[in-house]
């Protein structure tokens, strides 16, 4: 799919704080609305930009310029309003990154048409969390503002143990999407781990 589709709006959520720590973090988060060519209505896109550094100091590195083993997990809560007044619907997704060389990298993830309609989504989200994450464990995180108090973190995460696993399959990484080919210059290349390994 070529990069041919609208912009039906733009959001820049800020997040506190955004700042890379250590050899690689997060610093920006977009949410848009987007149209796609196969589409009938706009996903919602996420996008992460992450900043990787050189670290020589890093033995898991097998070269110090590249980042291997690194993995982006994302979490929303989406305010729907219902019948009975407001709820939220939880939705989680991650990407496994095969390399990434020093410098900053756009992760995305979508949720499709038909749940940006029937939740009337808008170009944002109630709130999000952001995990980098490599075999070691977590590496970097940044949450929404909503979710800097410790005790409403604690909620959320709670609540997407709980709740997130009906909404599963739902918010996809980009290469799962109608959107693969939409920015072939910045997008890394993924690790498909859903894919199963075919033995003669």
């Amino acid at each position: 799919m070529s990069r041919q589709f609208s912009i039906c709006s733009f959001l820049l959520i800020l997040c506190g704080p955004f700042f890379v720590e250590g050899s690689v973090g997060v610093r920006e988060i977009e949410f848009d609305r987007l149209n796609g060519n196969s589409s009938s209505g706009d996903w919602l896109e996420c996008t992460i930009e992450v900043e990787v550094r050189r670290d020589s100091q890093d033995p898991t590195r097998k070269n110090p310029s590249y980042l291997d083993d690194l993995v982006v997990k994302l979490m929303l809560g989406v305010e729907v309003e219902s019948e009975s007044g407001k709820t939220f619907e939880f939705f989680r997704s991650e990407a496994s990154l095969v390399s990434l060389k020093e410098g900053r990298h756009y992760i995305r993830f979508y949720l499709p048409p038909e749940i940006v309609e029937r939740d009337r989504v808008r170009n944002e989200v109630h709130s999000f969390l952001v995990q980098l994450a490599r075999s070691g464990g977590p590496v970097f995180e940044t949450v929404s503002r909503q979710l800097e108090r410790p005790q409403v973190k604690d909620s959320f995460l709670k609540r997407i143990e709980e709740e997130s696993s009906q909404n599963d399959g739902i918010l996809l990484p980009q290469f799962k999407t109608p959107f693969s080919d939409a920015y072939s210059r910045e997008t890394p290349s993924y690790r498909d781990l859903d894919t199963p390994v075919l033995v003669p």
